[in-house]
């Protein structure tokens, strides 16, 4: 049974992800010897896909099947106003650092 859920998850995951490469943006930040990966979005639709990309990661790496070092967080893009690549990079900064561990 642990076996079968833990392969759904994992087939879950692969699944959202191959449908948010088309409209959510995927950005990565080195932070000593951590990984925080960040989906962004930029409408509503985007935004609650993005979290649930970034739930459904952080899902993974408690049942240890991403690595421990890498964490995932979405974060919010106003549709008008493109962040540049160091508010991006911020914005993912705060954000991890604000979630719990």
């Amino acid at each position: 049974m642990k076996r079968l859920t833990i392969s759904m998850l994992v087939a879950l995951g692969f699944a959202c992800i191959g449908q948010a490469s088309a409209s959510i943006e995927t950005y990565t930040v080195n932070m000593d010897g951590h990984t925080v990966v960040g989906f962004v979005g930029a409408t509503p639709a985007e935004v609650a896909q993005a979290e649930r990309l970034a739930r459904n990661w952080e899902n993974q790496r408690h049942l240890m099947l991403k690595p421990p070092s890498m964490k995932a967080v979405a974060i919010r893009q106003s549709p008008s106003i493109a962040l540049t690549k160091a508010e991006l990079r911020r914005a993912i900064v705060s954000a991890a650092l604000t979630k719990e561990p």
